[in-house]
């Protein structure tokens, strides 16, 4: 199983993210700081970096950790939004945690494989924001949070489809669900507008696993597509606030490239 997280920045430099591929904690965290807070990018940074040095197996350990209650007592005012990805005990299992808004999609290793256009399409949003209908955030990680902003979800995933299977993880500054507006139009039918970002990254994602799914090269090659692939989303102006964006992909998928390209 293969982690890679990047981020770029955009506009406030709040957005921070980064993995883990050791052995026995293979993990990513991305947190996107909170806009209207001067301090949000402190915050985010610091998240992030104690869960991967202290490798916490969850936000209900890192939300006790001392440097982070340092920050608050010294009066600092910032917050951030929380997603994270873990390998458990080296199985087929990822347990996903998250607080706030942002986006996660679960594909299987086919998904580029469409007999109705040429846009892949075959996947599912696995994650619903901690967002009130009017947009504000519900839950995060911040000066002033209660219990209430720390009720975290958690989904466990078995990845073991037979074509492999690839999940997709994003701050808002990519995409988020509830920007994803449902419209009807006259005739009574229904459309979801599709994000061009995401389109995008399938696109790119199912180019790069073409020339590259041998798995002696894969995880470094796999860091190095997802920053070239934020460059050019940002190059392309997709992007207009910072972004973070990370991959987890299963050695099946490797396996159905290297059968089928």
């Amino acid at each position: 199983m293969y982690f890679s997280v990047k981020h770029i920045d955009i506009k406030l430099k709040q957005d921070y993210a980064d993995f883990s591929i050791h052995e026995e904690w293979k993990s990513l965290i991305l947190c996107d700081g909170i806009g209207e807070f001067t301090d949000s990018g402190k915050v985010a940074k610091l998240v992030v970096e104690q869960f991967i040095r202290k490798q916490y197996k969850s936000v209900s350990e890192l939300i006790h950790d001392n440097e982070l209650q340092k920050l608050k007592k010294e009066g600092v005012i910032g917050g951030t939004t929380f997603i994270s990805a873990r390998n458990v005990n080296n199985s087929d299992k990822v347990e996903v945690e998250y607080l706030g808004n942002g986006g996660i999609i679960h594909l299987h290793g086919d998904f580029s494989k469409n007999v109705n256009s040429e846009e892949p399409y075959r996947y599912g949003e696995i994650m619903i924001p901690h967002v009130s209908p009017n947009g504000a955030l519900t839950r995060h990680i911040s000066h002033n949070n209660g219990d209430d902003k720390f009720l975290f979800s958690k989904i466990n995933i078995n990845l073991n489809y037979f074509e492999g299977d690839i999940i997709i993880l994003f701050s808002d500054g990519i995409s988020s669900l509830e920007d994803k507006v449902i419209l009807k139009d006259n005739e009574n039918r229904f459309w979801r507008n599709e994000n061009p970002a995401i389109q995008t990254i399938l696109n790119e994602l199912n180019s790069f696993l073409i020339s590259n799914n041998e798995a002696d090269l894969f995880q470094d090659n796999l860091v190095e597509f997802n920053q070239t692939v934020l460059n050019k989303l940002k190059a392309e102006h997709y992007l207009e606030d910072d972004a973070s964006l990370g991959f987890i992909i299963t050695d099946s998928v490797l396996t159905h490239y290297q059968k089928n390209y």
